[in-house]
Formats: structure tokens, sequence, C-alpha cells
């Protein structure tokens, strides 16, 4: 039997050969174009090169169709290994007549010939990556050589340009080599799943007849009792001891259902049934001995993230190892369950004095935040954990449980990885959380939300050309609200869908203002919140705002979470691109705290990329957050993109951010968000210095 490893590799080689066909009569059109183009500038002389390349390229195709015979015939003539070796040296032939196109361009050629001959080879390098990257071998061997034909040719030209575009090549080459890489690290991905998945189908196989079989077996088991009992009777003995073997089964077989009844199948912990019966047995051996019980709610951090992007299957070995490390911190007399998902409780038994729970509390906090690796990924996650004790917060299990998990809660609202004593204040929490609904949909009615707006600075010019729509309540009692204080009510309560349309027609009607007194403002930025399209008609909300306010599409741009467009993918995908058709500019919002891959981004209708604060904030002083950083910039310039950067507060952020190609900015070192007669003076203020310097504006 092969080693997955070994698997993998035939899988990839039949990937390649399988593509071989397409691809090479790709290579054979771009062939004939490259003839057509520079036949004139090269002369006769490059029918020699056409000729090499068809020849090798033919080659290629007819090695693949014999590949295909040989591969139906179980591969009797050569090895796959030997095939493969084949195909990488025809690709570093082919990549190295490519790269001889160096010796037909002159170094004196037409600009035109110039840039078309570093267009073709680019071309080529990229155009490999959809192909050959599932061989690596095969990817390098085709690429390297026109990377070096570019980089020599760049050398001959010996002028400052072309020196700096031998360096842009090595530039353009390292990132063709890292996407080649993680697009070959994908398809590894998909033919492991391919392996596990035949490996699961195969142990299935081999449950379901072994199951048939025992079924058979007490099929014949069953008729051969029934011959015995009526033919002959002096085998009672030996018919006897059958009867004991099937009690003994069946006894089996119940206590096996009752335990499937009372615990969990993933983590073999209790469930919800045996917790419950065991917490309330506790509270009454509490009760007698004049003790104390202690129950913990545990949820995992961001545990959601890990299903998402790595699959259930990952998630689920995690979860068992978790059970596995809780299980390690408590008594035998402790119980441990799982209520479902990601959450934990542990029941601490005979308590003396609740103090003593701290040196367990941080333990467990330990454990489940020390990196686990599960199939080569090393995984680091956190607990959030809430505690309530009898009697103090609850005299039976419901309310023990219903106030451990409004602790947990209380965790998760304030920084998660805590822990936290239940205290009569989260009751009151909740509580308020109660009124403080009924006062926004007061607060929409009455017309007490405001938007503020944030300058967006070009870095070039230093200059305003468009500004972000931020809400604010404005609060009879409390004074101005950020959002932060009640939009998470919104989202929960479906309030979002009119605080969103309200937002949107007010900046909208704003930007038709401001363009009437002629200020030079390009764009409004408008949040969009995912129940905004997942829960509405986004498109007919928008079309209908645009109609009433008069506002133009080209001075609106929608800002959505990565996160959420991640999350619902085909029907987001559907929207953004009937926004993009009405003329809408499109942008993804905190880029960089999601699981975007690059072919994923290629798919999204956007215009721009909005790096994320918590990145930007530490590009000073952090080397991991300046590299990714610049990663997305470079990303983005790739695919096109505009780039603004949210966050900016220090100047060295500002030059950062400009060398490295971003085009816009936001944030505290230029202005925090203000009213909208704000930017208006910020706009038509004659003082030159002050236009510059956007801090002397006073905040809000």
């Amino acid at each position: 039997m092969q080693d997955p490893l070994s698997h993998i590799e035939v899988l990839s080689t039949q990937e390649l050969f399988k593509t071989a066909l397409s691809a090479n009569m790709s290579v054979i059109v771009g062939t004939a174009i490259v003839g057509a183009f520079f036949y004139q500038e090269a002369g006769s002389q490059l029918a020699y090169w056409i000729i090499s390349m068809l020849i090798i390229t033919c080659s290629r195709i007819i090695i693949s169709k014999f590949y295909l015979i040989d591969q139906a015939d179980d591969f009797k003539k050569l090895s796959q290994r030997f095939w493969r070796d084949i195909y990488i040296t025809t690709s570093l032939i082919a990549g190295t007549l490519w790269g001889t196109l160096i010796f037909f361009i002159t170094t004196d050629a037409s600009p035109v010939t110039v840039s078309m001959f570093y267009i073709i080879l680019a071309s080529v390098m990229a155009g490999s990556i959809t192909v050959l990257t599932v061989v690596l071998p095969a990817f390098y061997a085709y690429t390297t050589p026109v990377f070096l034909a570019i980089f020599a040719y760049s050398i001959m030209l010996n002028t400052k340009q072309t020196l700096y575009l031998a360096i842009a090549s090595i530039l353009y080459y390292a990132f063709i080599i890292g996407a080649g890489r993680l697009i070959n690290k994908r398809f590894t991905q998909n033919f492991s799943l391919l392996l596990e998945n035949d490996t699961l189908i195969s142990k299935l196989h081999e449950q379901i007849i072994q199951k048939e079989f025992v079924e058979q077996k007490l099929i014949n088991n069953q008729q051969q009792l029934e011959d015995t009992v009526e033919l002959r009777t002096k085998e009672l003995s030996d018919i006897n001891e059958t009867l004991i073997d099937e009690i003994n089964e069946r006894r089996r077989i119940e206590s096996n259902l009752k335990h499937i009844a009372h615990h969990d199948a993933l983590t073999n912990l209790p469930n919800r049934l045996l917790l419950d019966a065991r917490l309330t047995h506790a509270i009454e051996r509490a009760k007698r001995e004049d003790l104390q019980v202690a129950v913990m709610f545990i949820d995992l951090d961001h545990f959601k993230n890990i299903n998402d992007s790595l699959g259930h299957d990952i998630g689920d070995q995690l979860l068992v190892a978790i059970s596995k490390r809780l299980l390690n911190c408590v008594r035998e007399d402790d119980t441990v369950a799982r209520l479902g998902g990601d959450e934990f409780i542990i029941i601490i038994e005979a308590v003396h004095d609740i103090g003593d729970l701290d040196a367990l509390l941080k333990k467990i906090m330990k454990v489940t935040s020390q990196a686990i690796t599960i199939n080569n990924h090393e995984l680091s996650i956190s607990a959030s954990i809430g505690i309530s004790t009898y009697p103090d917060d609850g005299k039976n299990a419901e309310l023990l449980m219903r106030n451990a998990d409004a602790a947990m809660y209380h965790v998760k609202e304030n920084g998660r990885h805590k822990y936290h004593f239940y205290t009569r204040d989260l009751t009151t929490a909740a509580y308020d959380h109660v009124i403080l609904e009924t006062e926004l949909k007061h607060a929409i009615e009455e017309e007490q939300l405001l938007v503020y707006y944030q300058p967006q600075i070009s870095l070039e010019t230093k200059k305003i050309v468009g500004v972000e729509a931020l809400v604010r309540w404005k609060h009879p009692d409390l004074g101005i609200l950020p959002p932060n204080q009640f939009l998470y009510i919104a989202e929960k309560t479906n309030l979002i869908n009119k605080i969103g349309k309200t937002v949107l027609t007010s900046a909208c009607r704003q930007m038709v203002k401001w363009k009437q007194q002629g200020l030079p403002i390009e764009t409004v930025a408008v949040n969009v919140a995912g129940n905004q399209i997942h829960h509405s008609d986004l498109v007919g909300t928008v079309k209908s705002v645009l109609q009433q306010t008069n506002c133009k599409t080209e001075w609106l741009e929608l800002e959505i979470t990565e996160d959420f467009i991640l999350e619902k993918t085909t029907q987001a995908i559907s929207t953004l691109q009937r926004l993009r058709d009405l003329g809408i500019s499109l942008a993804i919002d905190d880029f960089g705290t999601g699981y975007s891959s690059l072919s994923y981004l290629k798919q999204l209708p956007v215009n721009k990329l909005k790096i994320d604060r918590s990145f930007v904030s530490d590009i000073s002083n952090d080397m991991e957050d300046a590299a990714l950083v610049q990663a997305i910039i470079a990303m983005g310039k790739s695919l096109k993109l505009k780039l603004i950067a949210e966050g900016v507060e220090h100047g060295s952020h500002e030059i950062f951010l400009k060398a490295h190609g971003c085009e816009y900015a936001q944030g505290y070192y230029y202005s925090e968000p203000v009213s909208a007669e704000d930017i208006e003076k910020m706009l038509v203020d004659k003082d030159e210095q002050r236009r510059k310097n956007l801090k002397l504006i006073s905040k809000k």
C-alpha cells in the first residue's frame, strides 16, 4: 500500500498530464503570436526559434498522450516517476526556449518591442501557475529560465530604468514562486482530503460487511437454536449455554445504549442529561454536608474560525484534545461534560473555600491556551470561563447553569480569554440590555441617530479625497454614544437594517449637498452590515436611496467586512455584483482579519481593500505586522485594487504606507470622525498650513 506522500505524488503527476494538452495548445498559440509580433524585428532567424518551440510543445503533447496510454495499461512500460521526470525535463527545455527570446531582441529595439518582450515573458511565468504548480519541480524548471532571461535582458539594456526593472523582475519572480507554492499547497491539501475520503469509505465498507456478517450469524444461530429445540432435546444443556451467551450480549448492548444516551458521541464526556443528574446529586450532597458546589461554563474562543478555515474534522479533533486536557485538570469525583459545539461544563464537588478554585481555573486557562498540533496544523486557542457556586448563586441545577452562562458571556463581551465569577450585576446587565434595545427602537423613530464623517486622505497629495460615514447615537440621558455601545444590539435584533438605511440616506443627501457647494470630496463610504445583505433587499434599498437623494452612483462607496463575504459566499458575490453593475464602488473592510485566499479574492467584484487598523497600529515596531501590510499592498496592486489603510495615528505610519505604495489613509493622525460642518471647515479653510495639518482641527 502506498504511503500518503507517494499517493499524493501520483495524483499530482496525473493532474499534470491531464492538463498538458490544453496548456501546450495555449503555448502553441502564444508561440504563433510571438512569431507574428517579433518577426519583422528579429527577421527569419526567429523561424528557428518558432520551429524549436513547436517541436518541444508537440513533444510534450505526445508525451502526455503516451503517458495516458501507459496509465491505462497500468504503467507496464515506464514508471510514473519516470514520466514525471520526463515532463519536468521538457518543461525546463520549454522554459529555456522562452528565455532564448533574449537573443532575438536587440538592446536598441523600440520601446514597444521591449515592453512586449517583458509582457510576454511575464505572462508566460504567470500562466504557468494554473497548470504546473501541481508539480513544483516542473513549475520551477519552466519559470526560472524565463525569469533569468528577463533579468539578463534588463541588465543588458544598462539603463537606470531597466536596472529598476531587474529588481522588479526579482520581486515578481519571488511573488510568482510564492503564489505557486501556495497553490501547490492547496493542491496537496485537496489530494490529502481525497485520500482521507477514500480511507473513510473503505473503512465504512468493511464495517458494513462486518455488520452483515454478524447479522447473518445471528440469524443462523437463531435457526440452529429452533432446530435444536425441536429435534434434539438431549442438547438442552448446549442450548442453555447459547441462551446465556445471548443474554450477556443483550446486556452488553443495553449497557452501550445507556452509555450512548448519557454521553457525547465525539468526546465520550457526559452529555446534558447526565450532567443535570450529576449536578442535582452534587447539590444534594453539598446540602447534607454543608459544602459548596462550583459550576464552570467553558466556551472556546474563535473556535468557529478553525472550523470554517480548516474543516470540521480538524475542529472535532481539537474538541477531543481539549476534553482530554480538561479531564486531566480535575479530580476523579468531579465532572467534565460537553453541552455541544465548543461548550464544556465542569462540576467541582465538595468545595470548602471558593478561593481554592483560583489555582484550578488558572490551570484550565493554561492547558486550553497551549498550542495543539493536528494534521501538521499548529492550533492556538483560548477559553472564556464563567463560574457560579451553590448555594450563593443558585439553589438548583437550572439556576446555577444559567448564572454560569451569564458570567461566561460577560467574559466574551469583555475581551475573552479570562474567567469571571457570577455576580448579581450580570443579571442586572441583561435587564439593561433589554432596556437599551427598547430605547434604540425609539431612537430610530425619533431621529436621534447622527452621522459623523472621518476624512480619507490621498497620501500623494495630502488632500481629503473622501470620507467615511460613521453612525452615532445622541442619547437623551447618556450623551453621544459610539457604535460599539449599541450596534451589537442592533445586529442581534435586526434593527441594523433600519439603521443602515438611515445612515445611507443621510450620507447620500450630505454628499449631494457637498457637491452642490463645489467641495472636492470624491466619495462617501458607508458600512454595510452582514444582515443587510442576508436579510434585506440591499440592492433595492440602495437604488431607492440614490433616486430619493439624487446622489450619483460614482459618489457612493459601500464597505463590506471580509468575514461576512466568506460566510455567505454565493449570495454575497451575487449581491455585490449587482451593486457593481449599478456603478457603485465596493471595498472590503477590515481586510486581513479573515481567511481570504488570492484565488477567492479574484472572484469578488470589489474595487478597494481597506487594511485593518490592528495591523497598521504596530507597523513601526512589529516586523510581522509590517511584513503583512506589505504583502496586502502587493496583493492588492497585483489585483489592480485601490488600497486604503485605517487607524493611521502617527507620522511614521504615513511614511511607511506611502513608501510601500498604499494610496489612501484615514485615522486620528488626520482627524477623528467629526460632523459634516467640521468637514466643510477643513475644506474651505484658506490657511494652507492648517489645511495640510488636519490634526489642528478641534476634536469632538
